[in-house]
């Protein structure tokens, strides 16, 4: 019998799979998803539904920034048009703050001067990491640590920046016969909500007030700014609300004039739930955005400010005077430079920076981030649980198979070949680098019952009669069972086929168990059960000799 099944060739294609797949197996391994391995799993909302093409974008500009990072073991997907997928191999919860503010942060980089953009991220020919250049941080004194990022704009852009600073200085006095003069301000956004409007309570904007005018040498506020300033650097229109009365009609109808032209509301969470709703009524998509860090003014952080640095009389064409903007020099080798107390805290925030500006913006805003961590010692325990689940798997069905038949030598091949169905399926989704995540881990087990159903049908149909013509052949009976066996693997496959062709639409987690399922019952019909039907025919075969 033995000579007779190894010289067929269902049985020779049936062991070479098997070998190739305990190979690949053995040699490269599994690629373990996060659920196994440890890690966090980021779930990123858009504001608005992509194109196909934006939505490509966004998956690459996020994959280049946690790359940036230094986390190479990375996986960025779509699962639907306004929905991205990031996966990452690490658990420190520092760590993972800083990749979310990466990842939520949409990266408009913007200079501004009287609401008037000068420049954008999209102007940067390049950013400079030489520290010949600049770049770096360095001790200013004071206990504090300067960080300065040099960068180069496009000829086009330095030009509208030079002439959009010339001559925004005014003399105000000598001092050693040296002319002083009062320059004004050129402001750096990131993020600047340039369709939205500022809503913020009395007592939020007296205490703004206050904090803007002390200065913040962290975050890069120098000290004597106030919110009209600010706002009007921004080009970002706001609003005052009462404590106490919420919105004036008169407010409301100001409100209601621009809602055609603005967007978003972006309110603080002292803003009465009245206003709230008055605002979504005229069309506002209402952002609540809660208290700020301590020191740190709420208008500040809600309008995307990051910087504001006072223009250089040189620059501005004022020392030495130049009378025509014609005649302006043209300035491309800028930089951006901000303090912090410590060199850990300036090292940090010159990287981050640096990572928005090389990887360029999102096509549209970050609405939410959510996230789930997974320690490595819980992701070995998840790995051990489903292998115990698989195997009691087999064996449950196992043991069901020798009370159905009560003869071993039908039940051991069941089992040796539901065995080897999943070591081959294993095997081909290694090859074909499918991650090991627990959606694809649970597709296998499920692809062993199917396998070891389809096999029950077989058996049935050899036992149903012994050899002979016409009907009661075996070769009719292993027709007939595989007529049932490939109309259920087609009914399965084609069942299980949407969530593979809609993963990118939010069925992105169950893709995975889709197409080891579908590979599983794939190598069952091509494999495993045409070796099996060899198998049964010829134990059936010997016993009734």
């Amino acid at each position: 019998m033995i000579r007779e099944l190894l010289s067929n060739w269902r049985i020779i294609v049936f062991i070479v799979a098997l070998l190739g797949a305990l190979a690949i197996l053995t040699f490269q391994g599994p690629d373990y998803g996060l659920e196994f391995t440890g890690g966090t799993y980021f779930q990123i909302k858009l504001e608005d539904s992509l194109s196909t093409s934006d939505l490509e974008r966004v998956v690459q500009l996020i994959s280049r920034r946690i790359d940036a990072f230094g986390l190479k073991d990375s996986r960025v997907n779509s699962l639907g048009p306004d929905l991205v997928g990031a996966q990452i191999a690490e658990t420190d919860p520092e760590k993972i703050a800083e990749i979310e503010a990466l990842i939520k942060t949409q990266a408009k980089f913007e200079s501004m001067l009287d609401g008037n953009v000068l420049f954008t991220g999209a102007d940067f020919k390049n950013v400079s990491k030489d520290p010949a250049s600049g770049y770096g941080t360095f001790d200013a004194g004071n206990g504090t640590v300067e960080w300065r990022l040099p960068f180069v704009l496009s000829q086009v852009a330095a030009e509208k920046f030079s002439k959009g600073i010339f001559h925004k200085c005014t003399a105000v006095g000598y001092e050693n016969s040296v002319v002083q003069y009062d320059c004004a301000k050129t402001y750096f956004f990131i993020d600047r909500p340039q369709d939205g409007v500022i809503l913020l309570p009395q007592s939020v904007y007296a205490q703004d007030l206050a904090l803007l005018a002390i200065g913040n040498v962290d975050e890069s506020i120098p000290a004597g700014l106030s919110v009209e300033e600010l706002m009007q650097n921004s080009g970002v229109p706001y609003f005052v609300i009462s404590d106490t009365n919420g919105a004036s009609e008169s407010q409301l109808l100001a409100l209601e004039s621009i809602a055609a032209q603005k967007k978003k509301a972006i309110v603080h969470s002292g803003i009465s739930g009245q206003t709230k709703s008055s605002l979504q009524a005229m069309g506002f998509k209402v952002i609540e955005v809660g208290a700020s860090r301590q020191n740190i003014p709420w208008i500040w952080l809600s309008v995307g400010a990051r910087q504001a640095i006072g223009i250089d009389p040189e620059i501005a064409g004022m020392n030495p005077y130049i009378e025509d903007v014609k005649n302006a020099k043209i300035y491309s080798s800028l930089y951006i430079r901000g303090f912090s107390q410590d060199a850990v805290q300036a090292s940090a925030e010159l990287k981050n920076l640096q990572i928005l500006l090389e990887t360029g913006s999102l096509p549209t805003a970050i609405e939410s981030v959510s996230k789930e961590t997974i320690s490595p010692s819980l992701g070995a325990d998840f790995l051990t649980t489903t292998l115990i689940i698989g195997i009691s798997a087999i064996l449950s069905v196992s043991l069901l198979i020798f009370i159905r038949y009560r003869k071993l030598r039908l039940a051991l091949p069941v089992i040796f070949v539901g065995i080897s169905e999943v070591l081959i399926t294993a095997g081909f989704a290694v090859f074909g680098h499918i991650r090991f995540d627990l959606a694809s881990m649970t597709g296998i087990i499920a692809a062993v019952g199917t396998g070891l159903n389809d096999q029950i049908v077989i058996l049935d149909e050899l036992l149903k009669g012994g050899g002979g013509e016409g009907e009661s052949s075996y070769a009719s009976r292993i027709k007939k069972a595989f007529f049932i066996v490939i109309v259920a693997a087609a009914t399965t496959s084609a069942a299980l086929a949407p969530l593979i062709l809609f993963s990118s639409y939010g069925f992105g987690k169950l893709a995975g168990f889709a197409i080891t399922e579908i590979l599983g019952i794939m190598v069952g019909v091509l494999i495993s059960r045409p070796a099996f039907s060899i198998i049964a025919e010829q134990i059936l075969k010997a016993s009734k000799r």
